[in-house]
């Protein structure tokens, strides 16, 4: 029973990773690494400027060209705005943020999420993208793609999902 239990270890940390290796499986021309590594660099900047207060600049630059910036918006995007105001009181000072998940949906979707780690409580962001095809037929052209969501949580627990 003994030598049955590290195999059983094995087994379900396996089961666990090939979904997300799955899921990011590149495409074979290289487009999908391409297109992933270049989402995950403005995520990167926009976490970035969050953690040195430019909440509202992090934000335009985030969302430029975004649905989500438009006048129809403009209530949303400044709640979203204030509760970003408020992680530093909320959950302490930011400490860094690790990348949780890079998920492509098809050709035309990639799901991210991100630890954005605090001195107290860690906030999970999750941002996705879709490929505007009014923009560029091109999937590998960064400029075709717009965030259609963002938005971060702390239930921790969908992190297993």
């Amino acid at each position: 029973m003994f030598l049955a239990r590290p195999q059983l270890i094995a087994s379900c940390v396996l089961l666990l990773l090939v979904p997300a290796a799955i899921a990011q499986e590149p495409s074979s021309n290289g487009e999908s690494d391409l297109v992933v590594a270049q989402l995950e660099e403005r995520v990167a900047q926009f976490l970035e400027g969050l953690s040195r207060g430019k909440v509202a600049e992090s934000y335009t630059e985030l969302l430029r060209d975004s649905s989500l910036s438009k006048p129809a918006q403009a209530e949303a995007l400044k709640t979203l705005i204030d509760r970003t105001r408020e992680l530093e009181r909320k959950y302490g000072k930011y400490r860094g943020y690790d990348r949780v998940d890079a998920r492509r949906i098809g050709k035309d979707l990639v799901l991210l999420r991100y630890l954005y780690k605090c001195d107290e409580f860690p906030v999970v962001w999750y941002v996705t993208y879709y490929r505007d095809f009014k923009r560029s037929d091109v999937i590998a052209d960064a400029n075709a793609w717009v965030v259609i969501s963002v938005r971060f949580d702390t239930d921790l627990e969908l992190l297993l999902q």
